[in-house]
């Protein structure tokens, strides 16, 4: 089997001519009949499409779902496949492989590359109109590029882990998002906006199959570090089959347990690349005399996740930081016997944010942070410190136009906070009473003083396990 090579496409040597070959094919895709499903617009419709009625494998991707990983590196592979055989019919070579865009190494790599922003009159194939100034060379800014806190999550399964929750199959914009998915995946979608910041549309854009390449590189990443595997052992998630259309033109079915090994089932590889951040050290782990062991001294650990405290006003976010206060409900905290922040600080128990019931005509461009007890005034590194995830909006107007039998519902994206929780306990800095969470636009260096589509959160939560 041949492996191809799939690189960084800013640090492709002078004169190589990877995306001159993929701009090429891109025009030729462009110019198929789009009921060919090689064509440009079948491919992207194959994820998302405004278009009705529906052709076959149109609408078929999976967010908000343990699936997300591997239906797009399924859809990455054929998709480069296609590309692959247009590029050789044109001349090209039979080795061109994908590149990834490596936006996570930060300075010149944070920027949307050079051939995907010049219009050229209009005949540029790689080209879309996009936000936040990407098209002028803006950088992306690193807190919605990192991927160090999905790397650090120990497990692949959860919602508030690497992979995702545990969700059944279909095309629903689900609200078991993975680590992975809400940053650095949903954060660069919302930020590049245009095309991109919709599910509907974001295929359309040339640059969506360089920031999934990505993506799907991280996952191999995660995956290669000591003490992280997939979910092989569950048939739910092993089996699951799901189909695509090869080069030729013919409908091909693959499941995730055909897609782990990317080099011996695929057929392809990433170049190395180092990553710029050293991962944020996962929760250590809980001790076994507090997980409900009848030895174990002090109160067991709940089986599943109990709500602590919840916001009791909705939050509207249209381009601006917003703030909300959630009370913590005294009569659990006397049931754990021990205050929230000792229990988390003793390695007793994890406690979780949950940003709930996100609902949104249309997604910004604007990307939140989530940050915790934010001291007013804080300077950049001591307010970073504070942030304990990002809020993205990608899939908001898909949670509003549901599958039929399913009722509208918002969004919802959930993190840990357990190592922020330790340290302000450590710093008599934790109020038991009530948590303040703060959610500040990402990417400003100026206050920003223009109305978003707005946003409104239901409800913030804390829960513990």
């Amino acid at each position: 089997m041949t492996v191809h090579v799939r690189r960084n496409v800013w640090t492709l040597p002078d004169g190589d001519l990877t995306l001159a070959h993929y701009a090429a094919a891109v025009a030729e895709m462009k110019s198929r009949d789009p009921q060919d499903p090689t064509s440009w617009f079948y491919q992207a419709a194959m994820h998302k499409t405004t278009v009705t009625p529906p052709k076959p494998l149109w609408n078929g991707c999976q967010h908000g779902s343990w699936f997300f990983l591997p239906w797009h590196r399924m859809y990455l592979y054929f998709f480069e496949r296609i590309v692959r055989a247009t590029v050789v019919d044109l001349g090209g070579p039979d080795d061109w492989a994908l590149p990834f865009w490596s936006y996570d190494t930060g300075g010149t790599q944070a920027r949307i590359p050079a051939a995907f922003r010049d219009p050229q009159g209009g005949t540029n194939p790689l080209f879309a109109q996009r936000g936040n100034n990407v098209n002028l060379g803006q950088a992306l800014p690193f807190q919605i590029t990192s991927p160090a806190s999905a790397l650090a999550r120990p497990k692949f399964v959860g919602e508030a882990e690497f992979g995702g929750g545990i969700t059944p199959d279909g095309d629903a914009i689900w609200n078991r998002h993975g680590q992975i998915e809400l940053t650095p995946h949903g954060a660069v979608h919302n930020h590049l906006g245009g095309l991109m910041k919709n599910p509907r549309t974001a295929a359309q854009d040339p640059v969506f199959w360089l920031h999934h390449a990505n993506i799907d590189r991280l996952w191999s990443v995660w995956a290669s570090r000591p003490g992280h595997s997939d979910p092989t052992a569950d048939p739910r998630w092993t089996d699951q089959e799901y189909r695509f259309f090869d080069a030729d033109g013919t409908e091909r079915t693959l499941t995730p347990a055909g897609v782990e090994d990317i080099e011996n089932q695929l057929g392809y590889t990433y170049e190395p690349h180092p990553a710029i951040t050293t991962p944020t050290p996962a929760p250590p782990p809980v001790p076994e005399m507090a997980a409900g062991n009848p030895g174990a001294s002090g109160p067991a650990r709940p089986e599943r996740r109990e709500l602590i405290g919840a916001s009791r006003h909705p939050v509207r976010l249209v381009g601006r930081a917003a703030s909300v206060a959630v009370p913590i409900d005294e009569r659990t905290v006397r049931s754990l016997g021990t205050g929230l922040g000792a229990m988390a600080a003793e390695a007793r128990g994890r406690v979780y944010l949950s940003v709930e019931d996100i609902e949104g005509d249309e997604s910004p461009d604007t990307v939140y942070g989530i940050y915790v007890n934010l001291p007013d005034g804080a300077p950049d590194e001591l307010a970073e410190s504070h942030r304990v995830g990002n809020l993205p909006f990608f899939g908001i107007e898909l949670a509003q136009d549901p599958r039929g039998d399913e009722h509208p519902h918002g969004l919802r994206v959930t993190v840990e906070i357990t190592p922020l929780v330790r340290r302000l306990e450590a710093e008599n800095a934790w109020d038991d009473r009530e948590v303040r969470v703060t959610f500040l636009p990402l990417g400003f260096t100026e206050p920003v003083d223009q109305d978003d589509p707005p946003v409104q959160i239901g409800r913030v939560s804390l829960g513990y396990t």
